[in-house]
């Protein structure tokens, strides 16, 4: 409908609305997704050939992830239909969030091959002793992702079934097809070896176990305030939330016309058709609003005396039928604001003054709604999601008090990661705040699964200062290849993407990966 009208109008029109705002992230959204990828295999590439010893290693990585990838979306059919948040996003958080697994695999395979071990007995071994560290992760990101897919806002339930889905895949990929290509290719990994460019990590152990009781006091000093300050974010819940960015053509033309025409922020009223003298009235109160540019229905156009019957259905039927009417107003708001909801809440209260079962709707009306309903969710999901990662720790590791010890850095990570948008006075999308809460718990918790299962194999051997710095030491190099691509991917959607909601999304995983690495470390 809308090209048929950019064709009638040409090129001069300027056009604003949800059906047009849509068209134009529709428009967008696979374009600056492909750049988002190319650009993010790149800079991966980079990291991974900077942190591992050969040239051919990343081309491994990259493919196994890309294989899972295509898989994934290509099994989304299944679903019949996805968002195109999902579409936008899944793609990009699987590659961040599963590369871990490979990282694991591939750090255990070169430990065991420096001792001197064949490389198929060195797989055997790389296999069973990162098996646990694997399964865990996958196990707790995908707690995450099944966590979203029980909220009421259908878009948590898209999302969270299609990454839950990839991470499956990928974790199949990586145990399954990594080390039969690793074992068919070590002569070409052999044969691209270089030095490694990165510098030991042998020392970083003894550097944190230097600055523990610092560390520790500074995460006490932010914890509560963290905590409080993550919930006095101004959220965004509705359209804008997700829009089309600043700089857009779309963002442009509504400037335009809210420079011309001011703002008009359009609901509709619904009420039975029942009296055409209490349509009149109502009309007329709402145009005495101070918000209200105008109210338009039959009862306040028509004038007094002149019978319905008069008038073509044509013209009647856009605003009578049998049993309603409906009144078009426009409210001098935006679509999204405190004073907005406030308008709102008064339009609703004139129209029940008069009709008892009447309704206002509009995009301002669905916005209270989606509020509602993801301020509940969150409550829901954060919780479901805490104790479902706990309870995976728990089981993988044998112990009541580890999970504890393991979700501490990264829930603090959150916290921070949640309260920088207050700090520094942006908006940020609920429906980001709350996936990125479940992706940082469930992607980052690898970080502290890993240096834990590192820290037990120690114990074997050292005591316990000295099994914690080799297990920190030991740990370093996988937790900052990984966090790095998080952050690349993370921040790759925020530079890249024109869709406000995809944007803020990239933004708060990228810092999240960041900080969840400084934490863990």
């Amino acid at each position: 409908a809308l090209d048929e009208i950019y064709k009638i109008v040409g090129e001069n029109g300027h056009y604003t609305g949800s059906a047009v705002s849509k068209k134009s992230m529709q428009a967008s959204v696979t374009r600056e997704l492909t750049i988002a990828i190319i650009i993010s295999f790149i800079i991966i590439f980079i990291i991974l050939a900077l942190t591992t010893t050969s040239w051919f290693e990343p081309v491994l990585f990259i493919s196994v992830m890309a294989i899972a990838i295509i898989i994934n979306m290509g099994s989304n059919i299944v679903f019949g239909t996805i968002s195109f948040f999902t579409f936008s996003t899944a793609a990009i958080l699987q590659l961040a969030v599963s590369m871990d697994y490979s990282i694991f695999l591939l750090d255990n395979f070169t430990f065991y091959r420096e001792k001197g071990i064949e490389p198929e007995k060195a797989m055997k071994k790389a296999l069973t002793s990162s098996a646990s560290s694997v399964l865990a992760s996958g196990a707790t990101t995908i707690v995450g992702f099944i966590v979203l897919a029980l909220m009421d806002f259908t878009i948590g339930r898209d999302i969270g079934f299609v990454l839950a889905k990839g991470v499956v895949i990928s974790l199949i990929t990586v145990l399954f097809l990594m080390p039969a290509l690793i074992l068919r290719n070590y002569e070409r990994v052999q044969k691209y070896h270089h030095k490694s460019f990165m510098p030991s990590t042998k020392g970083v152990g003894t550097a944190m176990y230097r600055i523990r009781k610092f560390v520790i006091a500074a995460a006490v000093i932010l914890a509560v305030p963290s905590y409080i300050g993550q919930d006095m974010n101004y959220f965004k819940y509705g359209d804008e939330a997700i829009g089309a960015g600043p700089g857009t053509t779309y963002d442009t033309d509504s400037r335009l016309i809210e420079e011309k025409f001011g703002k008009s922020n359009i609901a509709v009223g619904i009420i039975p058709n029942t009296s055409i003298i209490d349509e009149r009235n109502l009309t007329e109160e709402l145009e005495n609003l101070d918000f209200v540019n105008y109210a338009i229905s039959l009862g306040g156009t028509l004038p007094e005396g002149i019978p319905i019957d008069f008038l073509p259905e044509k013209l009647t039927g856009e605003l009578h039928t049998d049993n309603y009417a409906r009144i078009l107003i426009s409210l001098n708001t935006t679509q999204e604001s405190d004073y907005a909801f406030e308008c709102m809440e008064k339009v609703q209260s004139a129209i029940e003054k008069y009709y008892k079962d009447g309704y206002a709707l509009g995009t301002t009306s669905s916005t209270m709604d989606i509020k509602d309903i993801l301020r509940s969710d969150y409550e829901n999901v954060s919780l479901i999601s805490l104790l479902g990662v706990a309870m995976v720790v728990m089981i993988t590791f044998g112990s009541v008090l580890l999970p504890i010890l393991v979700i501490i850095p990264i829930e603090l990570a959150i916290f921070i990661n949640m309260t920088i948008p207050y700090i520094i006075g942006s908006t940020i999308p609920y429906m980001g705040y709350i996936i990125v809460s479940c992706v940082q718990i469930g992607a980052t918790i690898d970080y502290s699964i890993l240096v834990t299962n590192n820290y037990i194999k120690a114990r074997n051997d050292m005591d316990k200062v000295e099994a914690s710095k080799a297990a920190v030491s030991r740990s370093a190099l996988s937790v900052i290849t990984s966090g790095s691509i998080l952050t690349v991917v993370g921040y790759g959607l925020y530079f890249t993407s024109s869709v406000q909601g995809i944007s803020q999304l990239g933004r708060l995983v990228g810092r999240g990966a960041v900080l969840s690495v400084i934490l863990v470390l």
